[in-house]
């Protein structure tokens, strides 16, 4: 089963999973980055890691178009039944998880916050673990500083993860390198940064840093580019 994943820019991503097409925190309107409009996107799944707009994003339009079904925290799923009128929505919490046809999809925590675009309460923030069918495993950060759990994330065996490196709002360069360490995925893709001036890093430093300070491989992508495992 090929896999391919696409930097849709902040922290959204595209993944072609075999025959299934997946969103991770479609933020496409209203970010700089995005090399695709929200009415463009394709998806039969879309997972969300917390409930601020620029990770839920697009998700309720999107889903509503398409039909896909969403896979989110508890209160996220709450919302978008009661508000957005969605139906194919699995709200689960850390720990928990769904299996896909593509494969299992598991919620862990994160340390940061969760209110939703309405200000509502959003639950507690997740990353996202993807176990495909196919073997290779998947971890998207979500926003958030690094935790010592992250080692027992890791300790799943993460072939490739996703993992904010913009500071401020999440982890900066030297947080996501503890992070890398803990994790020990076999490659990582740099995220949540340069969307806005806020959250600039330098991303060349980064990925020496990480060749230099880590056994994992770093690939940096521009929006629109894809990786394939």
């Amino acid at each position: 089963m090929a896999i391919t994943v696409t930097w849709l820019g902040h922290s959204a991503y595209s993944l072609q999973i075999g025959a299934h097409r997946v969103l991770i925190d479609p933020f496409l309107t209203g970010n700089p980055l995005a090399p695709l409009k929200a009415d463009a996107a394709e998806a039969d799944f879309i997972l969300i890691s917390h409930g601020h707009g620029d990770h839920v994003g697009d998700a309720p339009a999107i889903a509503r178009r398409t039909g896909a079904t969403v896979v989110a925290n508890n209160e996220i799923g709450i919302w978008l039944r009661s508000k957005h009128g969605l139906e194919q929505v699995h709200g689960i919490n850390p720990g928990g998880g769904v299996r896909l046809p593509f494969g299992r999809v598991e919620l862990t925590i994160a340390h940061h916050s969760s209110s939703l675009p309405d200000g509502s309460y959003g639950g507690q923030p997740n990353g996202i673990l993807i176990k495909t069918e196919a073997g290779p495993k998947i971890y998207h950060a979500g926003d958030t500083a690094v935790f010592l759990e992250m080692q027992l994330i890791g300790d799943e065996g993460i072939d490739l993860a996703m993992l904010p490196i913009g500071d401020y709002f999440t982890m900066g360069i030297d947080g996501s390198l503890k992070a890398i360490k803990l994790l020990r995925p076999k490659v990582v893709l740099p995220m949540h940064y340069n969307t806005f001036d806020l959250i600039r890093a330098d991303v060349s430093q980064w990925a020496q840093r990480v060749q230099a300070e880590t056994d994992t491989r770093p690939v940096v992508l521009q929006p629109g580019e894809s990786f394939s495992l």
